[in-house]
């Protein structure tokens, strides 16, 4: 066999290989793919647990995926498997630091196992990504209301509502800070500041009738609880609506 016989036979193996190694990989991602979409469906469907099982053979797949790991995480967080959610979205770090989203859910599981200190160094760390972000602000607001740093949070939920100062929740969590510092008045200011978004919020109403009591104003108090009840009473009466009428046969 001349040289240019072996050339040609030695570039046609190395097209060959090419090519297979290229149906490999779109094979691979075209798979991928299919069970993310299908994570993605089961999980819109607030089926949790499949949701994670798919998430889980789309990374043996795809190896290192940040998005695939947040996705992960969130699953887990709706199963209230906050341990294995962090340990999801710390993967999801690990590949991609700069994802603003992951330090946030990071942070949120974290909140919700009582670790206030992780809580916020991860809040701080979304911020740091995108400070335009109120949802980052607030919940560092909450976690740093958790471990009782009541002045920090009250700066963060003023942060908050220079952005956007028709955010009821800023407000109410604003209000429950100054009560933690025994500053009533503020603390009315900002339950009032939260009704006049909602007044449909009998929580509101009670934490303001809480608020005037203190502040030795019986009178307004009596009428933020009746409104409180009023709106209870109408919750209950909507909730009694939807309840189904035929009659529930009792299997013994």
């Amino acid at each position: 066999m001349n040289s240019e016989n072996r050339t040609i036979r030695i570039t046609s193996l190395c097209i060959l290989v090419s090519l297979l190694i290229a149906v490999v990989l779109i094979s691979g991602c075209t798979e991928t793919d299919r069970l993310s979409d299908e994570a993605k469906t089961a999980y819109n469907s607030g089926r949790y647990a499949e949701a994670v099982s798919l998430y889980n053979q789309a990374i043996e797949l795809s190896g290192s995926n940040s998005q695939l790991y947040y996705l992960k995480g969130q699953a887990l967080f709706e199963l209230v498997r906050y341990k294995d959610a962090i340990d999801a979205f710390t993967a999801a770090i690990r590949i991609q630091p700069d994802y603003p989203e992951a330090w946030f859910m990071k942070g949120r599981a974290s909140y919700m196992m009582g670790d206030y200190d992780e809580a916020v160094r991860s809040f701080y760390k979304a911020i740091e990504l995108d400070e335009t972000n109120t949802e980052y602000w607030y919940h560092r607001g909450l976690a740093l209301s958790g471990r009782g740093q009541y002045d920090l949070a009250i700066s963060h939920f003023d942060k908050i509502l220079q952005m956007n100062p028709s955010l009821e929740k800023a407000w109410s969590s604003r209000g429950y800070a100054y009560v933690m510092e025994k500053n009533y008045n503020d603390a009315l200011d900002s339950f009032e500041e939260a009704l006049k978004i909602n007044p449909g919020n009998a929580e509101n109403w009670i934490n303001k009738a809480s608020v005037l009591r203190v502040l030795g104003r019986t009178d307004e108090a009596d009428i933020a609880i009746s409104q409180a009840n009023l709106l209870y009473k109408k919750q209950g009466e909507v909730i009694a609506r939807k309840i189904p009428k035929t009659p529930i046969t009792v299997i013994p």
